[in-house]
């Protein structure tokens, strides 16, 4: 989502100083194992800069539309790519994200949620939500979007068959997830 004096670009100037090309790429990546063997370290480091960083963080970077606590790794990855010089082949057909306005076909195999779901009757569905996990709305909620159909019916029918996970999250945050072991 870069546009000039946007959150993307302050968050550049911020943590990649000098890079030229940064691509928006997102998930999914296939990378040749030798590359991420040259950006692992990189993108650890830079990730870990970027999250050690949050009292100075700039109130965008908060909002829930950029929500950096739980993307500082995605910009991390694609600081190090930049910083080392490592271009990607950008397919924008390798996913579909349940949540954009306009765009409600289903076109490709993979889907990306990271959106709000808007269900008939002024709802709305979010993964952030504290009750995401335990209450997935009948897909059939999610209108015409037919994005939205199928992440909610494959979440749903992956909650009624798999077993509880008997864990209580205590993190504070939507976005900052603590450990699972």
């Amino acid at each position: 989502d870069w546009h000039p004096g946007g959150a993307f670009e302050s968050l550049t100037q911020r943590f990649c100083p000098g890079c030229g090309m940064v691509e928006p790429i997102a998930v999914p990546v296939v990378i040749h194992r030798n590359d991420l063997v040259k950006i692992a370290p990189l993108w650890l480091t830079i990730t870990e800069n970027i999250r050690a960083d949050q009292k100075n963080w700039l109130p965008a970077w908060r909002e829930t539309s950029f929500a950096l606590a739980w993307t500082a790794e995605m910009y991390g990855y694609i600081y190090a790519a930049a910083q080392l010089g490592i271009r990607h082949t950008i397919n924008n057909r390798a996913q579909d994200i349940a949540g954009v306005a306009g765009n409600k076909e289903l076109t490709a195999n993979l889907v990306h949620y990271s959106l709000k779901i808007p269900l008939k009757g002024g709802g709305v569905w979010h993964k952030a939500s504290d009750s995401a996990g335990q209450i997935i709305p009948d897909p059939a909620l999610a209108e015409d979007d037919k994005i939205a159909v199928k992440l909610l019916s494959v979440l749903r029918d992956a909650h009624d068959h798999l077993p509880p996970l008997n864990h209580t999250w205590t993190s504070t945050g939507y976005y900052a997830a603590e450990p699972y072991r």
